[in-house]
């Protein structure tokens, strides 16, 4: 599980030493007794942000004194800042070159697709002829009704289960009636704490079995090696696996001629997927990151990432005021288009909720094996895209 040399991290450790910050966001993790260390906390003149008791960490905001307090404690086995996650992609804007829509007999009827992203705007795509979001949550300002300050999370949400009214069917997401349930964890700017992912994820895991959901779409990386952070989502993850709930991450948006997953991607519990280009032909993609030719066993596989077609957002929507609903305009440009990893991780999310539905006992083992078989190999590095890219005609009836 977790074994460290020293309680808090060197990093954190060197900040206190040069009296770098006032108070500092952490992520602390208790052996046991979780509850005393929350009021020693409270009581210690700090707060706590988030506590998730499937990986027993809590996140906090503390002083540099109470951090090295909480360190004597028996029941605190390691402290590390709270680092940040990144939304994976580059923006193109308004072309529609790449279209994922192509036609088979699945549509992903009532499977949930659990999405940790920067929100969802209520696009006419996901609310007609039915409501697709099932379920928001606003981690960051508490808001109750949808909405997408930065426009992420609406895009991947619409290349997943869009129901193309806006374009007469032609743009429509690739499990049409899958549902989404949308965790707000990013900001207008496409940044998260890991904390507040982590919560997200604990979230969708407790609801999962009740609310059928059975992919766990994550478009973002963290673009920093921390064994620490990578441990707790690899332990979240192995739980996910063992409830049905199978996670989908990209392996990252660094240069592709390097070894360059360094984060989630490298994780065994999950289907990690590189981007490549299929406009004309068959090209690596420059930001998917590679394994180097490193026998990692990842990425698993590949698919397509540049300049899909999905939603556009009203990034300046706001979905209530005093505690009131508004409603949002009509946009003028009710599509866009976007390029980079987590396009190809929402294209997999949704391949992923055809096949639950046609067969909704299917394992993780079974899913990756699945989709490992259908692939087949590009003439381009095996390092950028592990297995190769989903033939959907050989996976789907």
């Amino acid at each position: 599980m977790f074994l460290w040399k020293s309680k808090i991290d060197v990093n954190l450790k060197k900040a206190i030493d040069i009296n770098l910050y006032k108070n500092y966001r952490v992520i602390i993790h208790c052996k046991n007794l979780q509850e005393n260390i929350e009021k020693r906390i409270k009581s210690g003149g700090g707060k706590v942000l988030k506590s998730i008791y499937n990986i027993d960490i809590i996140s906090a905001s503390i002083s540099p004194l109470l951090i090295l307090r909480l360190s004597e404690y028996p029941e605190v086995s390691f402290i590390t800042f709270d680092s940040f996650a990144f939304l994976c992609g580059r923006s193109v804007i308004h072309s529609n070159k790449a279209y994922i829509g192509d036609t088979y007999n699945l549509t992903g009827k009532n499977v949930g697709i659990g999405l940790v992203d920067s929100g969802i705007y209520p696009h006419p795509d996901l609310l007609l002829p039915k409501n697709k979001i099932k379920y928001f949550l606003d981690i960051l300002d508490g808001f109750k009704y949808p909405y997408d300050d930065n426009g992420h999370g609406t895009f991947i949400s619409g290349l997943i289960s869009g129901s193309g009214h806006s374009s007469e069917g032609k743009f429509k997401g690739i499990a049409e009636n899958s549902l989404i349930y949308c965790y707000k964890a990013f900001n207008r700017f496409g940044r998260a704490y890991v904390s507040d992912i982590l919560f997200a994820i604990d979230d969708i895991l407790t609801r999962s079995q009740k609310d059928n959901i059975k992919v766990l779409c994550l478009p973002f990386e963290i673009l920093e090696y921390n064994p620490f952070i990578i441990n707790c989502f690899s332990i979240l993850f192995e739980k996910c696996i063992k409830v049905g709930l199978v996670p989908i991450v990209p392996s990252g948006s660094i240069n592709v001629d390097e070894e360059t997953i360094i984060g989630l991607g490298l994780i065994p519990h999950c289907i990690t997927v590189s981007g490549v280009n299929i406009q004309d032909s068959i090209k690596e993609f420059r930001f998917s990151s590679s394994n180097g030719n490193k026998k990692i066993g990842k990425p698993d596989i590949a698919a397509n990432c540049v300049d899909l077609c999905s939603l556009n957002t009203d990034t300046e929507y706001i979905s209530e005021r005093n505690g009131k609903k508004l409603y949002p305009k009509t946009l003028d440009i009710p599509y866009t288009s976007y390029t980079g990893t987590s396009c190809a991780v929402a294209y997999v999310s949704g391949v992923c909720a055809l096949l639950f539905e046609n067969n909704p006992a299917l394992t993780f083992k079974d899913l990756l094996s699945l989709i490992k078989v259908s692939s087949e190999l590009a003439p381009i590095s095996k390092s950028s895209q592990g297995n190769g890219i989903i033939n959907i005609n050989k996976l789907l009836p």
